[in-house]
């Protein structure tokens, strides 16, 4: 289990490397998340990877970490199901339309939580 933390850990560092390098990789995710049903695909792969986390949580060198990833990831991705679809991409509108800097911040943003992730796990 601690493996998969670790291969999702590798998984987000690479994304937010793609996103730093190529800030314009945001906008064509959110453009395909738009699109018909998903934002509710994404979603239901957001509760299966927190439930990994979560799972995997009681291997990890640092166990609450993981499962504080987790139980976010799970309860984001149930809030997707949730909330109206609107609201949602109306969401998605509003960071497309930041500048491209802000692509930088959450590629940095997607690297830290990898590196703690994998140093967690």
């Amino acid at each position: 289990m601690v493996l998969l933390v670790n291969l999702l850990a590798i998984a987000i560092v690479v994304y937010g490397c793609l996103l730093v390098m190529r800030p314009e990789t945001l906008k064509t995710i959110f453009a395909q998340v738009k699109e018909g049903a998903n934002l509710y695909l994404v979603s239901g792969i957001k509760i299966i990877v927190g439930i990994v986390l979560i799972l995997s949580a009681n291997a990890a060198r640092v166990s609450w970490v993981v499962f504080l990833f987790g139980a976010l990831t799970v309860f984001f991705g149930i809030l997707a199901f949730v909330i109206k679809r609107s609201f949602i991409t109306g969401l998605i509108d509003r960071v497309e339309n930041q500048p491209p800097r802000f692509a930088y911040y959450i590629g940095g943003a997607a690297v830290l939580i990898g590196v703690i992730l994998s140093l967690a796990a």
